[in-house]
């Protein structure tokens, strides 16, 4: 009885500290001791979503706009990271399993002589990452800078997704290709 009560006094505090310090935080949305969360007035989270501890959510730069949407009845799973200085959108009920990673900035090595680390360096190029609606991102996924994953696609695990995934497909590899996509005809999932 105490634990259920000490439960929801600390989800009715993350819901204002959240409500405060982001874009748009939706009702019944939870953050489980987030790793980091930086620029949170850059990221808007929508309605029933559910991120688990250890993810890192992070606006580099300074755009002034939302950079990192988050749909309705999303859930991210524990140690995600998704990193965003241009846009990141996900879309609603999609699934983010643990330990995947979504940027849309790349790091350029193309000056040889420079004098600071290429960690440090971010490209000025614009490359949104966008995942659609109800779409599933297996374990340990890696998403490329420029990279669009349409409406009802599941990516498998540990793949790297360099390119734009159509809608009703199944993807994986790395780096990932369309193993097979839903034929509306039939009906059915079929094998590329």
């Amino acid at each position: 009885m105490l634990s259920k009560i000490v439960n929801k006094l600390f989800y009715f505090i993350g819901q204002i500290k959240y409500s405060l310090a982001m874009a748009r935080f939706g009702t019944g949305s939870r953050i489980i001791k987030p790793m980091m969360i930086v620029n949170a007035r850059r990221v808007a989270i929508g309605k029933n979503v559910l991120i688990r501890n250890g993810v890192r959510l992070e606006v580099v730069g300074n755009n002034k706009d939302t950079v990192i949407e988050i749909g309705d009845n999303v859930n991210i799973e524990q140690y995600v990271h998704i990193v965003a200085k241009n846009s990141i959108k996900i879309g609603n009920n999609v699934s983010i399993t643990g330990c995947c990673s979504i940027v849309d900035i790349i790091h350029p090595y193309d000056e040889y002589s420079e004098i600071e680390k290429i960690g440090n360096r971010i490209s000025d190029k614009i490359l949104p990452v966008e995942i659609g609606d109800n779409s599933f991102i297996g374990y340990g996924v890696h998403i490329n800078p420029g990279v669009t994953i349409g409406k009802n696609c599941i990516v498998g695990a540990r793949s790297v997704v360099t390119r734009d995934v159509a809608d009703n497909s199944v993807v994986a590899g790395s780096p990932a290709r369309v193993i097979k996509y839903f034929n509306t005809s039939n009906n059915k999932w079929e094998s590329v």
